[in-house]
């Protein structure tokens, strides 16, 4: 064979190998422009406790929970690191990474000392709200709302921010906190339920005039088409056989005592009545989709290359789970409805956007304890606490020390705010105060222990996971001078409801973390982790850097690196 015929062949073979790699070459240039996601989608469930998703899996679809668990990451041991496990403090966590001590969020309200009086934690006097009436004054039942209480940014804030303001963040609820809270700073809007209108509602935090797409969402009317339906179970009964089917105690609930119900909040035609009654049903919750799917349309979101946020916090589970309790049909009614809920916006996320170019979160924003008055039935130590038991306590020891007063101002997120005013003028030295009013509170029955301000400011907490969560719930400027923790089943009485949230234990901590999207590994996770770890792990796969009080970690053990 010749030099030259040689030649030829060479020339030939590296030719076929340079056109066969080609195509990975091609491949590895553009994979992580074909990752990388175009929306985020955070799912936040309100009272949304872990073993749900085990409870009621049997009557699951494979599109909705099922879809995200099966195919994405899922965290089978996320517990909040903190307390007051309640749902604007659950939010904020979410979105900022962080906890109360850093994002100042709290409780759903707290004491506020310059005003003496409580406050609702995103309440705006300054506020106005803006409906597709045009700006309304406060004397609606639903009041101006804002973020201003947030310290600090969250993830979409930061999204914003890596590029020059490109990125869309919309923030959509039933409740308020639960829209403003992630929404963050900076949010393009968000969007909440007004019980007088029927309609969703905003702030002139965010703009004058609501988007056009929302008035024409709201000229709908959607929540009407629900007047009169009745609300039966969606399985066969079987499905409830472990369930409870009729409520034992006044449950608050606008609907009645057991299913099924006719929703019409006891009027004839819709009205405030009839929407109060609603938020109640799992219709709200298709009712919710409806309006995130016309968010998507509306605002553009996902359509180019600077990655957009979607917040979604879905109210009803936590409305009906504090009116029946979570062992309730009605709760387990809810989240079968709600899977369909899911698995449909999955569909139409998938065909607008494309589930390929979108990264979604799921989480709860805490649990539930089962109803105390249905464990003491069944033998166990279980109770409700009247709060004025706590106060005439307090008040009554901290007299027979240092003089006759009314030392308690209030009891907010079960921490006690004593009068200070009162200890400068019987010179009473606060650490003592302090000590004393949780000695005084021991002495309540179902109440177990307690935490003071200056062992919290001067580090002497003793250690564990009970001492770290009050911790971390801990904000000098808004919390408490003492910190009372009740037994297990066991909390401060909320007139009208069944059961409630708020503690350290598990139950209440407890809930699922579910990353789904390019650049996640699916699998079952079960290493020690928070929903506080939501914010970073997204900032990571997006690139961009994280809210700045963020205490939460990536969690790189799904993360691929490929996006």
């Amino acid at each position: 064979m010749s030099n030259r015929v040689r030649s030829k062949i060479k020339v030939l073979l590296v030719a076929i190998l340079l056109s066969s790699i080609a195509p990975v070459f091609s491949s590895c240039k553009k994979g992580p422009e074909h990752l990388r996601p175009r929306l985020v989608v955070v799912i936040v469930i309100d009272q949304f406790r872990f073993d749900f998703l085990e409870k009621f899996n049997s009557s699951f679809g494979s599109d909705g929970f099922r879809r995200l668990i099966d195919h994405g990451a899922f965290f089978a041991n996320a517990n909040y690191n903190y307390v007051p496990t309640y749902t604007a403090p659950g939010h904020a966590a979410v979105f900022t990474g962080s906890t109360p001590a850093y994002n100042g969020i709290v409780g759903n309200s707290w004491y506020d000392r310059d005003a003496g009086q409580e406050k609702v934690m995103v309440s705006d006097d300054r506020a106005s709200l803006v409906t597709s009436y045009g700006i309304e004054s406060s004397t609606r039942t639903t009041k101006p709302a804002s973020p201003r209480s947030l310290i600090g940014t969250t993830i979409g804030d930061q999204m914003r921010l890596s590029n020059g303001f490109r990125s869309k963040v919309v923030a959509i609820s039933i409740k308020d906190r639960a829209a403003v809270l992630p929404g963050g700073k900076d949010a393009n809007g968000a969007y909440f339920f007004d019980a007088s209108s029927g309609s969703f509602v905003s702030s002139d935090y965010y703009f004058k005039e609501l988007p056009k797409w929302v008035d024409k969402f709201n000229s709908q009317r959607g929540p009407d088409r629900f007047f009169g339906k009745t609300w039966d179970r969606a399985a066969s009964p079987e499905s409830y056989a472990t369930t409870q089917a009729v409520t034992t105690v006044i449950s608050g609930s606008p609907l009645g005592r057991h299913l099924p119900y006719r929703v019409d909040g006891g009027v004839q035609s819709a009205g405030e009545e009839f929407y109060k009654a609603f938020v109640y049903t799992p219709f709200a919750s298709e009712y919710l989709a409806d309006f995130a799917e016309a968010a998507v349309e509306g605002e553009s979101l996902g359509t180019d290359e600077y990655p957009d946020l979607l917040a979604v916090s879905f109210s009803t589970p936590d409305l009906v789970g504090h009116a029946y309790g979570p062992d309730s049909e009605e709760v387990e009614d809810t989240y079968i409805r709600l899977d369909g809920v899911i698995a449909d916006f999955l569909n139409y996320l998938d065909q607008k956007v494309g589930l390929s170019h979108t990264v979604i979160a799921m989480t709860g924003d805490h649990g539930v304890s089962p109803v105390p008055q249905l464990l003491s039935l069944n033998k166990f130590d279980a109770q409700t606490v009247d709060p004025e038991k706590c106060k005439d306590a307090v008040n009554s020891a901290l007299s027979a020390k240092f003089g006759s007063g009314k030392w308690v101002l209030d009891i907010v997120n079960e921490q006690v705010y004593l009068d200070r005013n009162l200890m400068a003028q019987f010179k009473a030295d606060p650490a003592e105060a302090e000590r004393l009013t949780g000695e005084a509170l021991l002495g309540v029955p179902g109440i177990a222990r307690y935490y003071t301000r200056t062992q919290i400011m001067n580090g002497q907490m003793s250690d564990g996971p009970m001492a770290r969560r009050v911790a971390n719930g801990f904000n000098p400027q808004r919390s408490g001078d003492v910190w009372l923790i009740t037994r297990p089943f066991t909390f401060l009485s909320e007139g009208g409801v069944a059961t409630t949230h708020g503690s350290p234990y598990d139950y209440d901590t407890h809930v699922p973390v579910i990353l789904f999207g390019p650049g996640i590994t699916h699998g079952r996770y079960y290493g020690e982790c928070s929903p506080s770890d939501i914010a970073p792990s997204l900032a990571a796969l997006l690139h961009v850097e994280p809210p700045p009080n963020v205490v939460g970690r990536v969690l790189s053990e799904c993360i691929t690196g490929e996006n």
